[in-house]
């Protein structure tokens, strides 16, 4: 219902204001009745009512004199003015101060009728014009809010741009599907919060545009719309945010941050919210591995069906790419190429096993949709590789050949005859003595013989010291190392180095 305030300094006209229609049947309850003009004026103060029908003449204060004041203080109230003069000085005033509707005393019932309808129809038509007002208003401000975000000035709101002068503002992308009960909740939030918060559609991304109370508003917020999404959808979104800035025109930098942002999170896809500033530190320097020494040794563990060495180099090769900053177009190219030279290399030496074909690797690199699922898809597809010529091909060539092959490939590295039987399948005693027969050598006198030739290539140049050398060829005790060398050549490594140093120089 709304309200009706009546103030007329005769109780006569107060009954009979109270009584002349059935009030409630047209949308009204009577909240309260004023004696006079000051009264009433205070009265109108505190119920802050829809309509106010007053005497045009009271002691005290005038009705035009209420009018005048409510008027400066911005009172939305309709009024219908009550006189008992038909003058038109009066009506001259009331039409000045944007009065339109008035009664002579005493009030009819149809006259009294036929105001309070035009009125409605006012307050319709009030209605309306407001609406499109916020319409446009809302128009014009994603309009200027985009053109801050391009950097267009002659797009600028000045009346928008003197909002945000003075304030921190920080851009938001929103990386996911809301959901419509998220979407809604948002959409309520964004309303109540109109003064500091500003939803931007833009590049087909919802977009969160700051306007700080305080340093934490926006993570606080983040952090709700974050879990409301979780909850309405059991999924995650990821949240981009740009640096803060101190002047609206400024925005085009925090746009230009979120698009890096969203080429960074195609390599950080395990991230939910990505800062800006987590990433303007110059990257650590990763060193990309060395294409043919990483595929020679990615062949090697594909054949022998080494899973874990198969994971390491990939997952090195991940690591370079998440340092270099890359776009995703150059990663997927870079990756397949390295892809490709690969399996052209385990084809050539396994041909019978099944084709693999390059144009479904091509589209399935493609279509992931970040790094982390192109390596994971890589890894996947290799080890069904291995296992086929692992499974097909146990032992191509004769097993103790593939041994010794193995231990020529893995002689740094930590292994044992249990570790290598298990790898080909073999009972580690049995292949132990296969091995002596048919090398004369115990599996662990050939390993020891192999790292030692190839320490005695290492001493021989000047890059290396001693100690580097025990672990560069698989001993992590470098006294084992010393202890070995002087059984196998009789004399210590470094007498070694120093000895063909000698020659060499001589």
């Amino acid at each position: 219902m709304r309200k009706l305030l009546i103030i007329d300094d005769e109780p006569i006209i107060q009954e009979g204001l109270k009584h002349v229609i059935p009030w409630s049947e047209y949308g009204y309850e009577i909240c309260d009745v004023g004696t006079n003009g000051r009264d009433g004026l205070h009265k109108i103060r505190l119920h802050q009512p829809d309509i106010v029908m007053l005497d045009i003449r009271m002691p005290g204060l005038s009705g035009i004199d209420i009018v005048s004041q409510l008027k400066k203080e911005n009172f939305k109230t309709k009024f219908i003015i009550l006189t008992a003069y038909s003058s038109f000085s009066y009506a001259k005033k009331l039409m000045g101060l944007g009065i339109e509707h008035y009664l002579l005393k005493p009030v009819v019932e149809t006259e009294l009728i036929e105001v309070l309808e035009k009125i409605d129809q006012e307050r319709i038509e009030e209605q309306r014009l407001q609406e499109q007002l916020a319409s446009y208003n809302q128009l014009h401000e994603e309009r200027t809010l985009r053109a801050l975000l391009e950097g267009k000035r002659e797009h600028f709101s000045d009346s928008l741009l003197k909002k945000l002068i003075g304030k921190e503002l920080q851009f938001v992308r929103i990386y996911g599907d809301l959901q419509q009960r998220t979407d809604q909740w948002l959409m309520e939030r964004v309303a109540e919060n109109d003064q500091h918060i500003k939803w931007i559609r833009k590049d087909s991304f919802d977009h969160l545009l700051f306007i700080q109370k305080d340093s934490s508003f926006a993570k606080r917020f983040i952090t709700k719309l974050r879990k409301r999404v979780r909850e309405n959808s059991g999924q995650g979104i990821v949240l981009m945010v740009a640096d803060p800035v101190d002047h609206p025109e400024k925005l085009s930098t925090a746009y230009r941050q979120i698009k890096e942002l969203m080429h960074l999170h195609f390599c950080f896809s395990e991230r939910e919210i990505l800062h800006y500033q987590q990433f303007t530190t110059v990257p650590e320097v990763v060193k990309k591995p060395d294409e043919e020494d990483s595929r020679k040794k990615l062949y090697h563990y594909i054949e022998f069906g080494d899973q874990q060495n198969i994971k390491k180099i990939v997952a090195d090769l991940e690591d370079y790419y998440r340092a270099s900053r890359f776009s995703k177009d150059r990663i997927k190219v870079e990756i397949f190429e390295w892809c490709v030279s690969l399996l052209d290399l385990i084809q050539k030496n396994y041909p019978d096993v099944d084709p693999i074909d390059k144009d479904i690797w091509a589209n399935e690199i493609n279509h992931q949709p970040h790094l982390q699922a192109i390596m994971q898809w890589i890894v996947k597809e290799l080890l069904f590789i291995s296992e086929s010529i692992h499974g097909e091909y146990p032992t191509k060539g004769h097993i103790v050949d593939k041994v010794k092959e193995y231990i020529h490939f893995y002689y740094s590295e930590d292994i044992n005859l249990k570790y290598v039987a298990d790898l080909f399948h073999y009972n580690s005693a049995y292949l132990g003595k296969l091995f002596k027969k048919e090398t004369g050598e115990y599996f662990n006198v050939y390993l020891h013989q192999v790292r030692i030739n190839k320490a005695k290539e290492l001493l021989v140049l000047d890059k290396y010291k001693v100690n580097e050398v025990s672990r560069l060829v698989g001993y992590s005790n470098a006294d084992y190392f010393y202890k070995n060398f002087k059984q196998y050549e009789g004399m210590s490594p470094k007498e070694y180095q120093m000895n063909q140093r000698k020659e060499i120089n001589s």
